[in-house]
């Protein structure tokens, strides 16, 4: 499994990198999402800003024959609380993510102008 990191604030535009997990060994999902916003998100910072990132990981099953093991989080600094919030959901993108080998995308940075990006990941 990897981790796909899109850097939008990148200069010439998004960049993308691919990683291994490393110290995120054994993580997915909810617990993937908030240890990477704990470890790599200043907590001072605002959560609009270009320090903020957003994750989008599978679950640990996902990807998997189990029945139900589809379930994807999101997750990142919020704007509401100021704390790290997650969100998750069913269905086959988390089944797709990880049959493709992702264990996260991470979204960070900010886009140095105001056009709009889609990631396409096939």
């Amino acid at each position: 499994m990897k981790i796909l990191r899109i850097d939008m604030g990148a200069e010439g535009g998004p960049r993308v990198v691919e990683s291994g997990l490393g110290e995120y060994e054994g993580f997915g999902g909810r617990g993937l999402t908030s240890a990477i916003v704990s470890l790599e998100v200043p907590p001072d910072c605002h959560p609009l800003s270009g320090e903020n990132k957003l994750v989008i990981a599978p679950g640990l099953l996902s990807g998997t024959t189990g029945a139900m093991t589809g379930r994807i989080s999101v997750g990142c600094k919020s704007p509401l609380t100021g704390t790290i919030k997650e969100a998750n959901a069913g269905g086959q993108p988390a089944q797709v993510l990880a049959r493709l080998g992702y264990a996260a995308i991470v979204l960070e940075g900010k886009p140095r102008t105001d056009d709009l990006y889609v990631v396409y990941i096939n």
